[in-house]
């Protein structure tokens, strides 16, 4: 399948579901995503690991026990960002920030709707159903200090993750959160 008609799917998706209420929108979305970041990569002879990318892998994975270079550098920042024993703002990532801009660009590179990425309330509900979509779907082994990060369902009541530490951060495990 061609860039522009990849383009026109997604757009079509966009406009229909400016609001996000199934899984299947997500991983869907998050297909159709990796689809054209492929298509760019073959174009352009680009290698780049993006956080698109590393959150459409994880979609479709049970487990991530090969750790990418992107994923190492997420991990890595969570990892040196929170203590075993979270303050306020140590849980900030859960929110995803960095990937929430990286779509943004990504989107608006092809004219792409993005209020979902724009609204703090559509943004929190997108991030809800892709960490459901995520849970018992771990991490294994990213960095150090963390054996394993996976995502709890908690439905649509928030988002929760759970961190189990080992080497200098041995202080077993923590799950942290916040509620929508």
């Amino acid at each position: 399948m061609a860039r522009e008609e990849l383009i026109e799917k997604l757009n079509k998706f966009l406009v229909k579901h400016q609001i996000f209420t199934e899984e299947c929108h997500v991983v869907y979305l998050m297909v159709e995503l990796r689809k054209l970041l492929d298509r760019e990569r073959e174009e352009n002879f680009s290698n780049s690991d993006s956080l698109v990318r590393f959150h459409a892998d994880w979609v479709l994975h049970t487990k991530k026990d090969h750790i990418t270079q992107s994923m190492q550098e997420i991990m890595t920042k969570i990892d040196n960002g929170i203590d075993t024993y979270p303050k306020n703002g140590d849980i900030d990532f859960l929110s995803m920030p960095e990937f929430r801009k990286e779509l943004v660009v990504l989107l608006k590179k092809y004219n792409l709707p993005s209020s979902f990425c724009k609204e703090d309330d559509q943004w929190l509900n997108f991030i809800n159903i892709l960490t459901q979509v995520l849970s018992d779907q771990p991490i294994i082994n990213p960095t150090e200090n963390i054996a394993e990060y996976r995502y709890i369902d908690i439905g649509a009541q928030g988002v929760m993750a759970n961190i189990n530490f080992r080497g200098v951060k041995t202080g077993g495990s923590i799950i942290i959160g916040f509620g929508l």
